[in-house]
């Protein structure tokens, strides 16, 4: 499987499906000026995720496909439906950093606070995935 070719139809697949991509299905890769290995590869995503390659790379077409690999798992990942962001989704969350930082109901109802900018920050991505909420 050519996975830098299977990344790109995967992005052209989820634009031909509706997906809103600002700037169309173009997965971009960057490489780090380096004359010898080993080298790194970035490739960022139409929804302006980031990944790198993964391992030692002796050769660039290595750290191309190291890094669109890692960009594709969580692409197709991504695509589950325990990704998105739902109201239980908000709830749990909420709830679990109120715990953490022993705040009191109200916190989460003030978007003055850490919290409740939290929530917010959430209730304002429902229904996208984590993916597109990073």
């Amino acid at each position: 499987v050519n996975v830098v070719e299977a990344l790109q139809e995967f992005w052209q697949m989820k634009q031909s499906r509706g997906a809103d991509l600002r700037n169309g299905a173009l997965v971009v890769y960057e490489m780090v000026p380096a004359s010898s290995p080993p080298y790194v590869c970035y490739v960022t995503l139409p929804g302006g995720s980031c990944f790198g390659s993964f391992q030692f790379c002796p050769t660039k077409a290595e750290a191309r496909r190291s890094a669109a690999k890692i960009a594709l798992m969580n692409s197709v990942f991504n695509e589950h439906p325990s990704r998105r962001i739902t109201d239980d989704f908000i709830e749990k969350s909420v709830s679990e950093a109120l715990a953490s930082f022993n705040g009191d109901r109200e916190e989460a109802d003030n978007p003055n606070t850490g919290i409740g900018a939290f929530r917010f920050m959430l209730e304002s991505n429902r229904g996208k995935s984590m993916l597109e909420f990073q």
